[in-house]
């Protein structure tokens, strides 16, 4: 008996662990998640024209039959079947470099960042005092008191990458970055980091037909000739249609 109340508890629990799971989704707000239109099936009852055979009588010349001969025909009535019908969602995911914890999407830093937090992916923001890639080294120095300063920013202690303004690159900001479309410059490699919807070396393309998002990773879900936003995958229909998709 109590084997049997201690099992009921166990799969009560297991159920309500899985519907609180299942009522959790990502923030739309969150900068970090990307989206797309998914189909899904679902089962519908529908109405179709059913044919059957028709009986039906006329006049005629038969005597033996009183003059009513048989006649068939084809008919047609109101029948229901169970049916499939193609329905359309918006779904959340997390954009590459993140995954999800809750209902947050967290950048993922292949290193762990030792003395510091990852704030983007494969970037982390280390403490005063610490500096590298992943903030092991104890060589770099702070921007102020209790101010921490980025690993990426300065790889071997040279505050010059510091004072860079969005224009610039390098050592003493001596190169121009050649980045388009409000994409971003990484202030030592001069390296483009690309916002949604554009691609290339200098994120000077967009995206390709029937791609969208953050580096142009989205597939479009659009029909019947519509066009994509190549930001963020929205469809415009083409003349004669409506709707989502």
């Amino acid at each position: 008996m109590v084997a049997h109340m201690l099992v009921k508890w166990i799969l009560k629990g297991l159920i309500l662990f899985f519907l609180l799971k299942s009522t959790l989704s990502l923030n739309p707000d969150d900068p970090n998640v990307c989206s797309h239109w998914e189909s899904y099936a679902v089962t519908v009852q529908e109405s179709y024209a059913h044919p059957f055979d028709q009986i039906y009588y006329t006049r005629c010349t038969d005597i033996l039959n009183w003059f009513k001969c048989t006649r068939h025909r084809i008919s047609y009535k109101t029948a229901y079947r169970r049916g499939l019908r193609t329905m359309y969602r918006r779904r959340s995911q997390c954009c590459p470099g993140y995954y999800e914890s809750g209902d947050y999407c967290i950048p993922l830093c292949t290193e762990e960042c030792v003395h510091g937090r990852c704030v983007s992916p494969d970037t982390c923001h280390c403490e005063p005092g610490w500096g590298g890639t992943d903030c092991s080294s104890g060589r770099a120095t702070s921007d102020g008191p209790g101010e921490p300063s980025a690993a990426s920013a300065e790889p071997s202690g040279n505050s010059s990458y510091n004072s860079c303004d969005s224009d610039h690159w390098g050592p003493h900001c001596s190169n121009r970055c050649q980045c388009q479309n409000e994409a971003l410059c990484n202030p030592i490699t001069g390296a483009c980091v690309c916002a949604d919807g554009y691609r290339g070396w200098r994120c000077e393309e967009l995206c390709d037909p029937g791609t969208y998002g953050k580096g142009c990773q989205l597939e479009c879900q659009c029909h019947n000739g519509a066009t994509c936003d190549h930001r963020t995958g929205e469809c415009h229909c083409a003349p004669g249609y409506t709707g989502v998709l």
